[in-house]
């Protein structure tokens, strides 16, 4: 998934005072977090985090920023496996699926949803749409081929 795999010791690496400040998370939280068995380190024992645990307290710190009690924490985690180093910006929560997804990978997905799109427009005999698509990439082709074209303009 979108994990903090293997330990990395950081060029720069942070406390988890420093990061907890920047983020905006309380002190006290952050120790409150790692009894009750959300966070796998025990910040108050670290000098300096590595890549996993930065992105530990990153991710849990974040959702509980965004107002997440107990409860919630248990219900948003139950379906990630400890300790909870993820990136946050490759992942989302899904709440009709109620579970975590990957962001799709912005080229590969973006193809296949522009051809999906395209096939619906096909099978619904929207000419208009199709004719509007064909004229955009007419003229996205002649920008190409002829860009100086464009810079006249």
């Amino acid at each position: 998934m979108a994990r903090v795999v293997a330990p990395q010791q950081l060029l720069f690496a942070t406390s988890p005072r420093a990061a907890c400040q920047a983020l905006g998370l309380n002190w006290w939280a952050a120790i409150k977090l790692y009894e009750d068995g959300w966070l796998s380190f025990n910040p108050e024992q670290v000098e300096r985090m590595d890549e996993a645990q930065e992105a530990e307290l990153r991710f849990v710190g974040a959702l509980v920023l965004a107002g997440c009690d107990r409860q919630m924490l248990a219900t948003l985690l139950s379906g990630l496996s400890k300790p909870y180093a993820y990136h946050s910006t490759r992942l989302y929560y899904d709440w009709a699926a109620r579970r975590w997804r990957l962001l799709p990978a912005p080229n590969e997905e973006q193809e296949a949803a522009f051809a999906d799109w395209i096939d619906s427009l096909v099978q619904t005999g929207d000419k208009s749409s199709l004719a509007g698509i064909l004229e955009l990439a007419n003229d996205a082709l002649t920008r190409v081929v002829h860009p100086r074209a464009q810079r006249e303009l």
